[in-house]
């Protein structure tokens, strides 16, 4: 993986120290236990460590006991704390050209954000996609990346927009929070996905800011911008697959398809990187497989299923060829194991431990 597969904007965590010193924490501490400075913080446009941000929030949260942590930061955040993007969306028509044009330059430009907008004649889809390379919890960066995109779309197109219904991977909360306050519509934990269920209103609602008129040379000056990218070919078949694998077509053709490219200059250029679609595609299922079967969220025929083998039996082979026991056996010799302490992503991995992909 590319050096830069893993990093953000640093407006991600755009008013994070208001809200840290408003529940009382101590800033300091916690940014430097993640490699993280206030300085790191000062240029919302600075590229930093995902794995970094994704850990502080979920230390933060722990810190002052609040399970909505993630969701409070999003509610600060404004258009222009998403960046060059958030220009080039206010000036489409309507949500759904503006989530377009989100879906395609966050391709562009970051590995570690995506969105996915699967359309139909009644209701559509919007998943939304944080990458990064942690020990496993993700629940108040998915929350922070899910809430900012709702926030974005209420100052696009008015207060009173939401969607059909917002959903989340993880469970639901076991305290009191925002969430209800903040989309005030249907909220479905434990879902397959993390993002919004949409009505066809949903996604013709106009955007009231938009301005026909903006200058063209701006907008060619802020695309340029925004289409610079951030992640190498590899980075970018990695975000595939983790895509595709749930549906039992992630092939090497489909993946070079989605890439606009035939299959021959797909292993060229991973080739170019050291890399091989093979090696890539056996990585995110190791991921996968660590995550899944040691929370024991789901069931070994449903992970089989989003790690897109065939069946049980075929998962199985794979799992004990891979990890060398079966994963019955490793889920519960992994359940009796302390948990691991956070290290920086740049930090080398000790046998056993392995990264953590968001569905």
């Amino acid at each position: 993986m590319g050096k830069q597969a893993d990093l953000v904007r640093a407006g991600m965590l755009a008013s994070y120290l208001d809200l840290a010193r408003s529940v009382q924490l101590d800033t300091l501490p916690l940014l430097k236990s993640v490699g993280l400075s206030r300085l790191d913080l000062s240029n919302p446009d600075a590229l930093i460590s995902a794995a970094a941000v994704t850990e502080l929030l979920e230390r933060s949260a722990e810190a002052a006991s609040i399970q909505d942590f993630g969701l409070r930061l999003a509610r600060l955040h404004g258009l222009a704390d998403i960046g060059p993007i958030g220009l080039l969306v206010r000036e489409e028509p309507t949500v759904g050209h503006a989530i377009r044009v989100a879906e395609r330059y966050l391709r562009l430009h970051s590995d570690s954000l995506a969105l996915r907008l699967d359309e139909h004649e009644n209701a559509s889809v919007l998943r939304i996609r944080y990458l990064s390379t942690t020990l496993g919890r993700t629940r108040q960066a998915t929350e922070l990346v899910v809430g900012t995109v709702f926030r974005t779309l209420n100052v696009l197109v008015g207060s009173a927009w939401s969607p059909e219904a917002v959903c989340f991977s993880h469970p639901a909360p076991t305290a009191r929070t925002i969430h209800a306050a903040f989309f005030k519509t249907r909220m479905l934990f434990d879902s397959a996905f993390n993002g919004f269920m949409l009505r066809a209103s949903d996604l013709a609602a106009p955007i009231r800011t938009s301005e026909a008129a903006m200058p063209r040379y701006i907008k060619h000056y802020v695309e340029e911008i925004v289409a610079q990218p951030i992640v190498t070919v590899d980075a970018t078949v990695r975000q595939l697959v983790f895509a595709l694998l749930p549906s039992g077509q992630c092939t090497s053709a489909t993946v070079a398809k989605h890439l606009g490219v035939d299959r021959k200059t797909m292993y060229t250029r991973l080739a170019a990187e050291g890399e091989t679609f093979s090696s890539i595609l056996s990585k995110a299922r190791i991921e996968l497989a660590r995550r899944h079967i040691r929370t024991g969220r789901k069931s070994l025929t449903e992970t089989a299923q989003l790690l897109g083998f065939s069946g049980l039996a075929t998962f199985s082979r794979w799992f004990r060829n891979e990890f060398g026991t079966s994963a019955t056996h490793w889920q519960k010799d992994q359940q009796q194991k302390p948990a691991a302490p956070w290290r920086p992503a740049s930090a080398p991995l000790d046998e056993g431990d392995a990264p953590f992909a968001l569905d």
